[in-house]
């Protein structure tokens, strides 16, 4: 079964990595909601940030 957490902000289902939006910061990573930039818990950001769309712009092999 795939990944899935709703976003707190804006209820949008995110499943892949291309639904966040990281930012770096001195300890690791801030995780935020692609669409809104609500925070994401970071155990669900680290889980997601292996997960691709499976679009054709995604080039895993």
């Amino acid at each position: 079964m795939p990944v899935r957490y709703t976003c707190d902000g804006c209820r949008a289902p995110l499943g892949a990595v291309e639904d966040l939006y990281c930012e770096p910061t001195t300890t690791g990573r801030s995780w935020y909601c692609g669409y809104c930039r609500t925070p994401v818990p970071d155990a669900v950001g680290e889980r997601l940030s292996h997960r691709r769309d499976g679009s054709a712009t995604d080039r895993r092999p």
